[in-house]
């Protein structure tokens, strides 16, 4: 008998902080100021449907790896290297194409954009490498997603999906490896979550967001602590300089049990001892191990008041993850291993060029 199992798709750490959920928030005041400060405003995005907005994309990453192992425990296509130590850098246009969203004070946003040009250096398994010849751990495929946020620049989860969708992403590929390319984090919303209440410089506010993830499974936390720290003028408009930290709690999924039991699942009833010693041969060696340590994203928007959208944010964050798989190929149902331990830096910069009528 061969035991077939299935490949699980893991999640994209730095859109974590971005994805939805159920959040608590808090507006403090500071409780005196050195300077006159500007008269205190509610903030909101007033996006337009039917308008397309163009923002300039910079991104600066680094990716250190290590690999053992075969990839195709992963469910992954692309190779990765047993070293990898690189840096990537481009621009591109991005377009946020609005429409209105399924709720009044809602926003449908569809985001596309790619890198058609990448400047690139490194070396991979000890060779040097440069901008010819990018390993497929680095390449970028064009990022097309829709998500819809409300006023407040809250993305709103879909109700379609499942439990631990958005965080995992759902079951069919282990793609992860495929999407860890220079494209990770560029499409999200661009900007901060604002307050309910008024707020001028020095005020703070601050909301908690949990993630679902497996059934069973505690939620993935996120704290976003905002702050408006200064006023400042960009294309003539006024605008509040806000600094944004987003803290996402560590995370660590052993998806043996799961595949345990979807392996058991498909037991027969009548199966012989020799089939019983083969799937508890495989129990005794499965490992599907992938954790992420507590990841810190610090953000700096430069809010339009009036227009009511960030004309700029600028975006740090680096991520640690770590994968130990130990399962069955699908064809040959031989156990197959793969570990990998990698660091994902990136600094990422929007810059609002222009809008339009669709």
């Amino acid at each position: 008998m061969r035991i077939r199992t299935i490949s699980l798709i893991a999640l994209l750490a730095l859109v974590v902080a971005a994805c939805g959920g159920e959040a608590e928030s808090a507006t403090t005041s500071p409780q005196e100021t050195t300077t006159p400060a500007p008269e205190a405003v509610v903030l909101s995005y007033a996006l337009e449907a039917g308008t397309t907005y163009q923002y300039q994309v910079d991104i600066d990453q680094a990716i250190d790896l290590t690999s053992t192992g075969d990839t195709t425990a992963t469910g992954g296509d692309k190779e990765i290297p047993g070293e990898a130590s690189i840096s990537i850098q481009g621009t591109s246009d991005f377009t946020y194409t609005v429409s209105d969203g399924p709720e009044p004070g809602t926003f449908e946003i569809e985001i596309v954009g790619d890198f058609s040009d990448l400047e690139f250096n490194g070396t991979v398994d000890g060779e040097s490498v440069d901008s010819s010849e990018i390993p497929e751990i680095a390449e970028m495929e064009p990022v097309d997603v829709t998500i819809v946020v409300d006023e407040r620049g809250n993305v709103i989860p879909d109700d379609s999906s499942g439990p631990g969708e958005d965080f995992l992403g759902g079951l069919g590929g282990l793609d992860m490896l495929d999407q860890l390319g220079a494209a990770a984090g560029t499409g999200q919303f661009v900007g901060p979550p604002l307050s309910e209440d008024e707020v001028t410089v020095g005020d703070t506010w601050s909301e908690t967001i949990e993630v679902p993830t497996m059934p069973g499974a505690d939620p993935v936390t996120t704290r976003i602590e905002s702050e408006v720290v200064g006023t400042d003028t960009i294309d003539g408009s006024e605008v509040f300089v806000i600094e944004t930290t987003s803290t996402t709690g560590a995370v660590e999924f052993d998806l043996a049990e799961f595949l345990i039991g979807f392996m058991s699942s498909f037991m027969a009833e009548d199966a012989t001892d020799e089939e019983q010693a083969e799937l508890d041969a495989i129990i005794d060696e499965l490992r599907f191990v992938f954790s992420i340590d507590e990841t810190v994203s610090d953000m700096t928007s430069w809010f339009d008041l009036e227009a009511g959208l960030s004309r700029q944010s600028e975006l740090a964050s680096d991520t640690h993850m770590v994968m130990d798989v130990n399962i069955p190929d699908e064809t040959t149902g031989e156990m197959v291993e793969f570990a990998m331990d990698m660091n994902l830096s990136q600094e990422i910069t929007y810059r609002l060029t222009g809008s339009g009528g669709v």
